[in-house]
């Protein structure tokens, strides 16, 4: 190891297991409590923590950099590579002292409060969607079963189950309303819970000004804002805009051999809700534009793609475009001023 004093930490709940290098020596690897450890951290001086990016690795990251030391996050899967002989906590901790000496080693953000508190009221209203849509489909197939077809949308929903759980004629069993009923309760607690979770996204980006100048951009709504500044930050963990689209996975796969490079799909990321809201508002953005004339120059842009791709295609090329504008107006602290075509 090249790092004269670098301290790797295997995060978990109670136990933690670190390691000490010294130069090219390990000077300890062995468990340690949560207080024994950040006790270590406030004596040590200038040091270089590494941990995995997993859970409670952003605050231990902010307590070790308010100590004055050099903190990376690694990505996990980056770090499994370095892993040698079985999978055990002194053998993990070694492999994120190795992965952090890698030259091709991306560290993940360390977030600020605010940020990882945007992201987690992103996250949570997300969650309560998902719940919420889930509660909605189970209840339609249910009465599916039953010959009871109730129409597509909230609202028909809201409309049509209360009729049918106070309903004595019809034909279903008193057992099976009565789970409707418990369903049906928690349905309405999860769009009660997302509507107030919405009031508080739109009441934070009222006050935020970079959530202003986001939500500026074309497809852009207070719940893509929060989650661009949550992502992007002060833009300085990435080097440029097309590294910050790459990592929000709106730009194609890549592969060379041999001095060619072929250009592939979008890549598959599961659970990126940045990205899922991007494009559906982008995709939005370029449906309305099918049917008008464009106003401005990017308008402009999007009609002529419209002529030789699909609207998906499209909307994930304005999706890039837009996390490339966002990360130019929160780097320069500008705003956003779509130029008009010339009447």
């Amino acid at each position: 190891m090249a790092q004269s004093n670098l301290i790797a930490i295997d995060l978990a709940k109670n136990i933690f297991q670190v390691a000490q290098l010294k130069g090219n020596k390990l000077k300890f690897n062995k468990p340690m409590k949560r207080e024994p450890m950040l006790e270590l951290l406030a004596k040590a001086e200038g040091l270089k923590v590494v941990m995995e990016a997993c859970g409670s690795a952003q605050h231990i990251a902010r307590k070790a950099l308010s100590l004055g030391h050099d903190v990376m996050l690694l990505p996990p899967k980056f770090v499994k590579a370095f892993r040698q002989g079985q999978k055990t906590d002194a053998n993990d901790v070694l492999a994120i002292a190795s992965a952090s000496q890698a030259y091709n080693v991306k560290p993940c953000k360390i977030m600020t409060v605010e940020e990882q508190t945007l992201q987690s009221l992103s996250q949570a209203r997300t969650l309560v969607d998902k719940q919420k849509t889930q509660l909605s489909n189970q209840i339609r197939c249910l009465l599916l079963e039953f010959g009871v077809v109730i129409n597509q949308g909230d609202a028909a929903l809201t409309q049509a189950v209360p009729d049918i759980l106070e309903d004595a004629e019809n034909a279903l069993p008193i057992a099976l309303k009565q789970a409707l009923a418990v369903s049906y309760e928690l349905y309405k607690t999860q769009c009660a819970a997302k509507a107030q979770l919405h009031k508080q996204v739109e009441a934070i980006t009222k006050q935020n000004d970079s959530c202003q100048r986001l939500m500026a951009l074309e497809g852009v709504g207070p719940i893509t804002a929060i989650e661009l500044l949550s992502f992007l930050g002060n833009t300085s963990q990435f080097s440029d805009a097309r590294g910050a689209a790459a990592c929000a996975g709106v730009t194609p796969t890549q592969h060379s051999s041999g001095g060619k490079a072929k250009i592939g799909h979008i890549p598959k990321r599961r659970g990126n809700t940045l990205r899922k809201n991007l494009f559906l508002g982008a995709r939005t953005v370029v449906s309305r534009l099918k049917h008008k004339e464009a106003t401005t120059e990017k308008e402009r842009w999007i009609k002529n793609l419209l002529a030789k791709k699909s609207v998906k295609c499209v909307a994930i090329a304005l999706a890039n475009k837009t996390v490339r504008t966002a990360y130019a107006l929160l780097k320069n602290g500008s705003t956003y001023e779509p130029k008009i075509l010339a009447v």
